[in-house]
């Protein structure tokens, strides 16, 4: 075998592992566990809050929800939080990377919109990280359990860097269809 042919099987076996459409699905999944906590929140659980002061700043979430949209209210208050609503839908536009059904939307409104929330993802979780370690001054964080912090910025770290492949195989997957229509013409 020629080492021209070999180079060629090496791209071939990096591209299938970029072409791939797990990254779609484990991106999909990223968020979810933050969305069940979040929820779980809004319908009066303490699960993670470790002190009186947290359980009482996520009761009065509702209260503070009240006063800006009756509408995030009344979600909250029937125990659906706004934030697990955005990590579902972010869910779902992973799933339109790899799924037939994403295919039928605009490509280039995928593709924009999976590069631009991918480096603000990612961005959001290395300040978070940051913070984390003292570099940067912290909000509102005692009374959290630690593996809070693991679901929700762990979470969103991990849909952020997958949204970026996802869309990178999305990219490559409709240019090769794409190749392989003009080839038949």
């Amino acid at each position: 075998m020629s080492l021209k042919q070999e180079k060629h099987k090496e791209s071939e076996k990096t591209d299938k592992t970029y072409l791939t459409k797990g990254w779609g699905c484990v991106a999909a999944f990223a968020l979810l566990p933050y969305a069940i906590l979040k929820s779980l929140w809004a319908w009066g659980s303490t699960v993670g809050l470790t002190t009186k002061q947290a359980v009482q700043n996520v009761a009065a979430f509702g209260e503070i929800l009240k006063e800006e949209s009756a509408f995030l209210y009344t979600l909250y208050t029937n125990g659906i939080d706004f934030t697990a609503i955005l990590a579902v839908l972010a869910s779902l536009f992973a799933l339109a990377l790899v799924t037939s059904w994403g295919e039928k939307l605009p490509k280039w409104l995928l593709i924009i919109l999976g590069w631009s929330v991918g480096v603000l993802t990612v961005l959001i979780s290395l300040l978070a990280v940051l913070q984390f370690l003292g570099v940067l001054p912290k909000g509102h964080t005692e009374g959290l359990a630690v593996w809070v912090y693991v679901v929700t910025y762990g979470g969103l770290f991990l849909w952020g860097v997958t949204i970026f492949i996802a869309t990178l195989s999305f990219q490559r997957r409709m240019k090769n269809k794409q190749s392989s229509k003009n080839k038949a013409f």
